[in-house]
């Protein structure tokens, strides 16, 4: 099965080389919703964002691997929008840590297990609104959290 992932290098980001052309997003705008069931039908980057523990609703904005400079660590990045994660009802760092736990086990892993390309470290962030990958935006309520890899599970990576 082919990877849902193109390998990006940080320096092409850092050179300007890095473009909607040379990484393969997986935008939900893009995206036709179908069942779960897409992992096992061989369509990973279709599969729909389940509903998360905390009460909200996330939409997927883009997947990428990026492959640091050094050639040690892949990652695997998985942006989320969920716009409720602002404002005064917004869920507590619990919440929200396991609802980052939920998507990498759930929602990540199942990717990241389609792919023939190693990963090393899975990152999953959640956003009140889509920002470029790399893009300062002051108005956005942003969180990221990093997980390893090991025997299929996501293990929290606590810094």
């Amino acid at each position: 099965m082919p990877s849902p992932f193109r390998p990006v290098r940080s320096a092409d980001r850092a050179s300007g080389a890095f473009g909607a052309g040379l990484r393969l997003r997986w935008c939900l705008a893009g995206l036709a919703m179908v069942t779960a069931g897409a992992v096992a039908a061989g369509n990973p980057g279709q599969m729909p964002v389940p509903p998360l523990p905390s009460g909200l609703d996330a939409t997927l904005q883009e997947m990428f691997l990026d492959v640091k400079p050094d050639g040690m660590l892949t990652y695997a990045r998985f942006r989320f929008v969920a716009p409720r994660i602002a404002g005064a009802d917004a869920p507590d760092f619990a919440a929200r840590l396991a609802d980052m736990e939920f998507l990498c086990a759930t929602y990540a892993m199942p990717h990241v297990a389609a792919t023939p390309e190693p990963v090393d470290r899975i990152v999953i962030s959640l956003a009140d609104r889509a920002v470029p990958f790399g893009q300062p935006d002051p108005d956005a309520i942003q969180y990221f959290e990093v997980f390893s890899t090991r025997d299929g599970a996501c293990i929290w990576e606590e810094f």
